[in-house]
């Protein structure tokens, strides 16, 4: 073969294969000022940002991929009429264990595991928390109560950044119902 030239070929190779520095060990940083960034945690003090808060303010009017704004922040009746149930009808056994999940997550606490508002800490709370199979609440719309869940009422805060699929928050609602249900029947 006229041109090959082993020795060259050789050094190549070892050259090449020199550029990794062994399992679980960093490689040979090549431009390394893509790898050495300046990093700001989120809370953290930056002596050159304006106020020296580190946390970066997103621009105006922009939202982040996927946002979908909640249309009824504080208005419960208007939530109650507009809202229907995408899940009115599925009360499978998949639907109820999600959303006995979730409820008993972030719900049981309060409320109580048969929503009698008879839960672990309510008792250390000043206002009670209600019965959700009360009357009252059995008279609520499904939207309603998916408002509830998402935008809060009374001295019950938002529940939209824990249980942010709204599935999930369907899901809740048939599973108070089925609670409400089986209260009646008792």
């Amino acid at each position: 073969m006229k041109g090959f030239n082993p020795l060259f070929t050789a050094l190549v190779v070892l050259t090449l294969s020199s550029c990794n520095a062994g399992k679980n060990k960093t490689n040979i940083e090549l431009v390394t000022a893509m790898m050495d960034q300046q990093a700001v945690k989120f809370q953290d003090w930056d002596p050159n940002a304006k106020g020296n808060l580190a946390m970066r303010v997103p621009p105006a009017n922009t939202v982040p991929r996927g946002f979908k704004p909640y249309a009824f922040v504080g208005q419960p009746e208007q939530a109650g009429l507009a809202l229907k149930n995408p899940m009115s009808s599925d009360f499978s056994k998949e639907t109820l264990e999600m959303g006995k999940a979730k409820y008993d997550i972030y719900c049981g606490l309060c409320h109580g595991g048969a929503g009698a508002g008879d839960g672990q800490i309510a008792g250390k709370m000043i206002l009670k928390p209600p019965p959700l199979v009360s009357d009252k609440v059995k008279a609520f719309s499904d939207g309603r109560i998916f408002h509830i869940i998402t935008d809060g009422q009374g001295v019950m805060g938002s529940y939209i950044n824990q249980v942010q699929d709204e599935k999930a928050r369907w899901a809740i609602v048939n599973y108070i119902r089925t609670l409400q249900k089986r209260a009646a029947a008792n």
